[in-house]
């Protein structure tokens, strides 16, 4: 199937609504059928199967085994039956043997052949989830159809492929990486290959440019059937990926649920100075308004409310506004200066420099505040974007043009093949199968798990949260053993990292701008003595390895300073210590002076619960199941919108 042809055919692809009412009930129960235990029993006798096929591969020689497994990827240009997917597994793990130096164990195996089937696989952090991907990938992309392997970030996108890139090559699969910086020659080159590993905000945006390029072609070529070739050639000149068919999510509840709050946008920039300067022009008013007075901050749904008639005020001096924006009278309508002066307010009350952006080279960059990671390629729209710019006194960015939008919910959908792999999966199994119809398999630990999780702690002030935790930090430093700190914020961890250093300790600091070693920082944050401190991004992907007199004194300690507005966050942070069998213990603290629980818990009962001792505890499971489901609706509301758009406005189908 040629370029052109292939993205018509996605782009054309119907998807489902998300089910509501009885039909979302049924969904549900026949989501629980497919996460029966008897289907991880079974695949687990498969891959046990498949262990003992490979280990009889042993004796061959290297030329024999290239052998077969050129024999065996022809076979998968068309569907195959399961004895020769076994036949193919076996290989690969012997593959993997002679190439990696390591043999992967039956429930890697297990986790493959879950991805392979169209599985969220959960599997522990520190389980091999990297050759895990891989060894799917391996499979899938000897279809010859395009593979995706999608990561958390750039980093291990262009170092999963580099690790792997060996392995790929001796069985005779071609792979590339996509990454934020590279141009569309590179690109090109990246998807040609048999699989390729990007991010997700790549993938999408490198696929609502390509509809973007193809523009109305498509219809072009139908109505004038004699210049179809011409036309075919000079569109597929302008695309870089060769369509959607095979996509594997590392860090599937990153990838799929924290960041898939908000739709990608690709939109331009249109020069407009009536637009800036009426910007300007509200900035200057929200300082004349006065909180409580004039308007009035709800913490918890972050929004602005006015107090006072601002629609009668502005349109008393409408015509003077007007004039000072150059004549453009229509940036300077009432309720379109209404607007722009309650995001000038939202920006000044509840936008923080190092916590929902930074600051580099005059510009800002939005910090994910999930994860602490910096998201250079967005911005937020409706103008609060400007309104920050004018706040923090940089040169404005102008009007932007939407010229295509998409939610990864509705993106991942197009996919034929769709699977993914997290260390978290139980908590989010529902939305998993509800949104992306993938339901949830727990692989088991390859050896047991020795984590030691202590009690929650919870304090009425953030002040004697940090005194405690510092208390924490320099009891179990005493005894050599290693700690990682876990911040939700930029601000938080550099006030973690002034406190240590005030008590003579040496501590190391990642965040949205202090990421630039991060994977060797992560790497020795398990060397006896090491104190690191990381907001929620805390080198996702790297090992923390201990040695083995590390071992012996307890292994990594975590510490979680404050609670995630999901506890599948929470845990993790927790998964970065006792991975494979190691030893280790995480501790978790929340004060009612945390944001998690300031904006889902009502005033009255945190005066109740504030000194309550154990009980405390419960509000905050009752604060991050209020956040949790708001998430949730907010991001069936993004899917509902891409939906709307495309049975309104055509705009999300087949013509961009």
């Amino acid at each position: 199937m040629n370029l052109t042809e292939n993205y018509r055919l996605t782009s054309l692809k119907r998807i489902k609504k998300i089910p509501t009412g009885l039909d979302a009930l049924v969904l549900r129960l026949s989501g629980k059928i497919k996460e029966r235990s008897s289907i991880r029993r079974k695949m687990l006798r498969t891959a046990r199967r498949i262990d003992r096929m490979s280990q009889e591969l042993t004796a061959l020689k290297e030329s024999e085994i290239r052998k077969r497994l050129s024999v065996i990827r022809e076979k998968f240009k068309r569907p195959v039956e399961e004895d020769v997917l076994a036949d193919a597994f076996a290989l690969v793990q012997e593959s993997v043997s002679r190439i990696l130096g390591y043999r992967p164990y039956v429930e890697q195996i297990a986790g493959a052949l879950a991805l392979y089937n169209g599985y969220i696989a959960e599997m522990s952090t520190g389980e091999g989830k990297t050759v895990t991907a891989a060894m799917c990938g391996i499979v899938r992309g000897w279809s010859g159809r395009p593979c995706h392997v999608i990561t958390a970030n750039d980093y291990l996108a262009s170092r999963d492929a580099q690790i792997m890139g060996k392995l790929y090559n001796f069985c005779g699969v071609s792979v590339g990486a996509v990454t934020g910086a590279m141009k569309p020659p590179e690109r090109r080159a990246g998807y040609a290959a048999d699989v390729t590993y990007s991010t997700a905000k790549e993938v999408l945006a490198d696929f609502l440019r390509d509809r973007i390029a193809m523009g109305k072609s498509q219809n072009f070529s139908k109505r004038i059937l004699d210049s179809f070739t011409l036309q075919q050639k000079a569109v597929s000149d302008k695309l870089v990926q060769r369509g959607l068919y095979t996509a594997i999510v590392d860090e599937a509840d990153n990838v799929l649920i924290d960041e898939a709050v908000t739709p990608l946008i690709i939109s331009r920039e249109k020069e407009n100075k009536g637009f800036n300067r009426t910007c300007e022009i509200a900035f200057e008013l929200s300082k004349k308004l006065v909180c409580d007075v004039d308007y009035k901050v709800d913490i918890k749904l972050r929004t602005v409310r006015f107090l006072v008639d601002m629609d009668e005020r502005l349109e008393e001096i409408q015509d003077e506004l007007a004039e000072q924006s150059g004549g453009d009278g229509g940036f300077c309508r009432a309720s379109f200066l209404k607007d722009l002066v309650r995001q000038a307010l939202i920006a000044k009350e509840l936008f923080v420099l190092g916590r929902q952006y930074v600051i580099e080279e005059g510009k800002i960059i939005i910090v994910d505040e999930s994860t602490g990671r910096k998201m250079p390629m967005r911005s937020w729209n409706g103008g609060l974007h400007q309104m920050i710019e004018l706040k923090e006194g940089l040169e404005l960015s102008g009007l932007k043009e939407t010229e295509a939008r998409m939610s990864f919910q509705r993106f991942f959908r197009l996919y034929k093949h769709f699977s993914g792999m997290t260390g978290t999966g139980k908590e989010a199994s529902n939305e998993f199968w509800m949104i992306y119809g993938t339901p949830v398999l727990c692989i088991p630990n390859h050896r047991k798990n020795r984590r030691k999780i202590y009690r929650l702690k919870t304090y009425s002030t953030k002040e004697k949260k940090r005194k405690a935790i510092v208390n924490e930090v320099v009891r179990v430093h005493k005894l050599g053993r290693p700690i990682l700190i876990g911040t939700k914020d930029i601000d938080e961890s550099e006030t973690f990292g002034q406190m240590l250093s005030k008590i003579g300790l040496h501590c190391r600091i990642i965040n949205a701008v202090r990421s630039d070693d991060e994977a060797n920082i992560i790497a020795e944050a398990g060397k006896a003595g090491a104190i690191t401190v990381a907001t929620n991004m805390a080198g996702r992907g790297t090992d923390i390895k201990i040695p083995p007199g590390v071992r012996k004194i307890g292994g990594l300690h975590v510490i979680a300073t404050e609670c995630n507005m999901s506890s599948r966050i929470d845990r993790q942070l927790f998964g970065r210590s006792a991975r494979q069998g190691d030893p280790g213990s995480a501790s978790h603290y929340a004060s009612f002076e945390d944001e998690v629980l300031r904006r889902n818990l009502p005033n009255a009962l945190m005066s109740l619960f504030r000194h309550a001792g154990p009980l405390a505890s419960l509000a905050v499971k009752w604060a991050q199941h209020r956040a949790g489901r708001k998430s949730y609706q907010s991001r069936v509301s993004v899917q509902r919108t891409d939906t709307w758009l495309e049975e309104s406005l055509g705009f999300s189908g087949g013509d961009v």
